[in-house]
């Protein structure tokens, strides 16, 4: 999940980095009623053969919980994230004082945090002032009360582990830091605090003397504060370890469907902290988006009859399989920084870890199924579903490049961070609207370049000209205005959709699509231009992220580092991406032979 704002405006209201980043379409509250859909039905049936009888399987019902779960888990994890934070703060805090210490400075006044919500607030307002602030804090926070709540929580996560004083630390913060980076972290913030407060003294002896004089001093000085963006680093270093010496069950460890968490602090067996579905569901009122309901039923029900395909087909790993092959994953993590979490939600973009662990068994089976049809001896040729791959591959993994245009027509109004009102319909006819207008210039054009007479209508423009008028005129693609001051960051920005040469990955990044769209749609638009649209040729209405996308390729370029099939690492890298690829093609099939149904 990504978030629609530019990462340099992010960086003026910079989160505790507490959960699953923002997808796409999170955040941004659906005009009108939010409809669960009742339980989803799915019900596996397989082709037969002609006149064999069909094969009848049972029906599995997925319960809303299931689908109240997958949100909380995903797009609105911080909402559990803040839960689960808040109990660390709160348990170390009771351990403090049940030794004897003095924890009544572990708190944070409502007029500390009022005056540095002011400051957020009001960097914010000088560096974009053209950019309405609740919308932009909702389309990084979800809300204005979340970002206050998380704001909060960030003061006190501070005051407890990473005080500006190191002698305040507790041991829990220096081993954090030290088994991510020895001493180097800590040396570093130690450091940074002795020139800060070797200043203060130079500036408050200086306004003393003002003081003394009795000349206009202003504001008696205050330490400045450590580089945001280096504490936020050392603040997820320490709650990531902190996670470490809990035992934290959730559904990715078989929770049962009514519990979203639980957190056993003293490992007795009795979590000292249990979050049920429906209380972290509350905590999404007003914010939840039908699009998101939408995915995460499409998800379900796609794992589920991907599932009883497997089973079916006598493919299916069991649970204590699969616990293994997981455990062997995350075992080769040593680092707080890098785990599962950054395969599943950083590189794959899946809403959560785990929804990543239901696709990572069912996956993990199905590879493990063509694990020998795939083989490739030594010096053999390779088998024809690799052949037949190894051109996507070679684009891909060898760093082929596109040249592309994209027309959005969105029903998304990004300005605003909400879903227009039937803003799909409408955006499907409109996109059908404007292509017909190129189809017509087109034949238009062709006619008069040919000498035939265009009756009845203006004068056709050239094709590169009436195109690029188009996506002048029509293009939703939205960027952020740019900061008052400092550095300006146009990574990630769209341009009216004329993105330059790319490679497949940086493609389909701008198109805000990723591994975990193309399980869930089985196709994406941005493979669509970047393997098969021809050079030259407007193409489309196709469905994609935000609305209907119309595309045009300029050009091609072919890949600069194609594998090399006689190289056993390439080989495997070619077998892995066919493993993934293909899983998709299987996992829809399925889907489309199941029988589906709601409540």
């Amino acid at each position: 999940m990504q978030s629609l704002l530019a990462p340099s405006v992010l960086c003026a209201l910079a989160p505790l980095a507490a959960g699953a980043p923002a997808s796409p379409s999170s955040g941004a509250v659906w005009s009108g009623d939010i409809d669960l859909g009742g339980p989803v039905r799915v019900r596996y049936a397989p082709p037969v053969p002609e006149g064999e009888q069909p094969v009848v399987l049972e029906e599995v019902v997925i319960p809303e919980g299931e689908v109240k779960r997958f949100l909380i888990y995903g797009t609105y994890r911080p909402a559990l994230e803040w839960r689960r934070i808040q109990a660390l703060i709160e348990d170390e805090i009771r351990l403090r004082s049940a030794a004897g210490s003095d924890v009544s400075h572990l708190t944070v006044s409502n007029e500390a945090f009022e005056a540095h919500y002011d400051k957020k607030i009001a960097e914010f307002i000088e560096k974009y002032p053209m950019l309405e602030v609740e919308t932009e804090i909702s389309r990084a926070y979800r809300s204005l009360d979340w970002y206050r709540r998380e704001l909060r929580q960030e003061m006190l996560f501070d005051a407890v582990f990473v005080p500006e004083d190191q002698a305040q630390w507790p041991d829990l913060t220096f081993e954090a830091l030290r088994q991510e980076a020895g001493e180097i972290l800590i040396d570093d913030f130690r450091k940074s605090f002795e020139r800060r407060t070797t200043y203060l003294a130079e500036q408050r002896a200086e306004w003393q003397a003002k003081v003394d004089a009795g000349e206009e001093a202003g504001d008696e000085p205050v330490l400045q504060p450590e580089d945001s963006m280096y504490r936020s680093i050392l603040r997820q270093i320490v709650r990531d370890n902190l996670y470490k010496v809990v035992d934290t069950q959730t559904a990715l460890t078989g929770l049962s469907e009514e519990l979203i968490a639980t957190m056993d602090f003293d490992w007795d067996g009795e979590p000292e902290l249990t979050v049920t579905t429906e209380q972290a569901w509350n905590d999404l009122a007003g914010i939840v988006s039908q699009q998101d309901i939408d995915d995460a039923r499409q998800f379900l029900a796609l794992i589920e009859a991907t599932r009883q395909r497997l089973e079916y087909e006598g493919k299916l790993l069991s649970a204590e399989e699969v616990a293994t092959e997981l455990e062997a994953i995350t075992s080769k993590f040593q680092s707080g920084m890098f785990d599962l979490g950054q395969i599943a939600i950083g590189g794959h973009q899946f809403p959560s870890v785990e929804a990543y662990g239901e696709y990572f068994g069912l996956h993990e089976s199905y590879r493990r199924s063509i694990d020998e049809s795939t083989q490739v001896p030594l010096g053999a040729q390779l088998p024809d579903p690799l052949r037949e791959h190894l051109h996507r591959a070679n684009h891909v993994m060898g760093l082929a490049k596109v040249d592309a245009e994209v027309l959005l027509v969105s029903a998304f109004d990004f300005e605003n961070y909400e879903w227009i009102e039937d803003g799909w319909n409408k955006a499907r006819a409109k996109a059908e609207r404007l292509m017909a207008e190129v189809r017509r210039n087109q034949e238009a054009y062709e006619k008069s370049q040919s000498g035939e007479a265009v009756e009845g209508e203006d004068a056709p423009l050239d094709p590169v000209t009436f195109w690029q008028l188009l996506i002048d005129d029509h293009c939703d693609f939205w960027d952020p205005p740019p900061p008052q001051h400092g550095r300006q960051s146009t990574v990630g920005y769209k341009q009216k959709g004329r993105f330059g040469e790319r490679t497949r990955n940086d493609l389909r990044s701008l198109m805000s699509e990723s591994a975990y769209h193309l399980f869930l749609r089985g196709a994406l638009v941005t493979d669509r231009i970047f393997f098969d649209q021809p050079v030259g040729e407007v193409d489309g209405p196709r469905k994609g992220s935000f609305g209907y996308y119309v595309t045009k390729v300029l050009r091609r370029s072919a890949p600069s580092r194609p594998l090399n099939t006689n190289d056993r690492r390439h080989v495997d890298l070619l077998r892995d991406d066919y493993a993934r690829v293909s899983f998709v093609a299987y996992a829809h099939e399925a889907l489309a032979d199941s029988a589906l149904g709601g409540e």
